[in-house]
């Protein structure tokens, strides 16, 4: 049914359209009583021999959701019941942003692939907590990044203001430094910057 009919409704529309519209579907759906509890019934798979323990972190399996899918800790709960053994939010940033202009994801067909220039769009670290509050026991990962506006030489700042805000919801950190589609940021990979980023915390 996915391929014959709804993979070709989605390619028709644009993927950032395409991927808003299947997440509120998704988080529509799981406000059906019984939903959720079926959907976790279907796909969570709790296994023993599936079972990983890192960093003293115990995790039911070792696939998780990447960050850049749920940037705003909008639906890690729905990831979760779909089996996913952690969900990564973010990037987060200290400040909303809108990111690159649009479009800025597209799709490669033939190489069963996307390319994305998001930009870290987002809503900002705090809009996010609220949501991360009521996350049990779900394993989520907070990845943080600086805003696009923010000199490197004030970096720091940017990502110890996400580091306080998360620290008490999350369970791992990722510090974003690799994107592309921050002007500059790849600069703090630098063996200096970097070591000046991780040590202020």
């Amino acid at each position: 049914m996915y391929k014959l009919l709804v993979k070709p409704l989605l390619f028709l529309i644009r993927p950032e359209k395409a991927h808003h519209i299947t997440t509120y579907l998704l988080r529509t759906m799981f406000r059906i009583p019984g939903i959720p509890y079926m959907m976790r019934k279907m796909w969570v798979v709790q296994d023993i021999r599936l079972e990983r323990e890192l960093w003293g972190i115990k995790f039911p399996n070792p696939v998780g959701l990447a960050a850049g899918f749920d940037k705003d800790a909008l639906f890690f709960q729905e990831m979760a019941a779909l089996g996913f053994g952690f969900v990564e939010i973010g990037t987060l940033t200290p400040k909303a942003q809108p990111g690159n202009p649009q479009p800025r994801l597209f799709r490669l067909p033939a190489d069963e692939a996307l390319i994305n220039r998001m930009g870290f769009n987002n809503g900002g670290v705090e809009d996010a907590i609220p949501r991360l509050k009521k996350k049990g026991n779900i394993i989520v990962g907070g990845n943080i990044g600086k805003n696009k506006v923010t000199p490197n030489d004030e970096a720091v700042s940017d990502y110890t203001t996400c580091f306080h805000a998360l620290y008490p919801y999350v369970d791992y950190f990722v510090v974003n430094v690799s994107s592309p589609n921050t002007p500059n940021l790849r600069e703090l990979q630098e063996k200096e910057p970097l070591k000046a980023l991780l040590k202020s915390w």
